[in-house]
């Protein structure tokens, strides 16, 4: 995967600004964000997650690539795995190789079918003020080339434009 150029990430921007605004269910627009991540900046897999603040719990909005058995029944609770974590703590986390990650929990079950891939996984808060409501996740084929730094501002840009839309 190459690094997107400034005309890309600003053009990705706008295609998503545009998906945000487009429907009046935010699920569909969601869903949309989801699907130009896939396309624009090679996402396998992604999801949006909110937490449901009365529960502590935390469950996938949206997904892309992972069945929906796996997102009607997967929960976390705050601080849990890498998602928990970064809800938690308000801190996005990109992390080069998910199999060298004792954190990951892949509970969607999702990334076994891959074989040996190795994966990159980036995740962002979702924050309204000062309080954290959710998490953009991003799975992406590993490569060493990859800024994984860029891209964990790039899922903040984006994970902050989705929480202009939301609740």
């Amino acid at each position: 995967m190459r690094e997107m150029k400034p005309i890309e990430e600003t053009t990705l921007l706008y295609e998503i600004s545009n998906a945000l605004n487009e429907h009046l269910d935010l699920r569909k627009s969601l869903y949309k964000v989801l699907d130009i991540l896939s396309t624009s900046v090679g996402m396998i897999r992604g999801t949006i997650t909110i937490l449901d603040p009365l529960r502590n719990e935390i469950f996938i909005e949206v997904a892309h690539g992972i069945s929906h058995s796996a997102v009607s029944r997967v929960k976390y609770k705050v601080g849990e795995g890498i998602t928990g974590r970064v809800i938690e703590s308000g801190k996005a986390v990109a992390i080069p190789k998910i199999s060298a990650e004792p954190d990951f929990l892949n509970r969607t079950a999702s990334r076994k079918s891959r074989g040996d891939q190795e994966l990159s996984f980036i995740c962002a808060p979702i924050q309204k003020g000062n309080m954290v409501i959710g998490a953009l996740s991003v799975d992406r084929p590993y490569d060493p080339k990859y800024n994984l730094e860029e891209g964990k501002k790039l899922m903040s840009v984006v994970a902050t434009m989705v929480a202009l839309y939301c609740l």
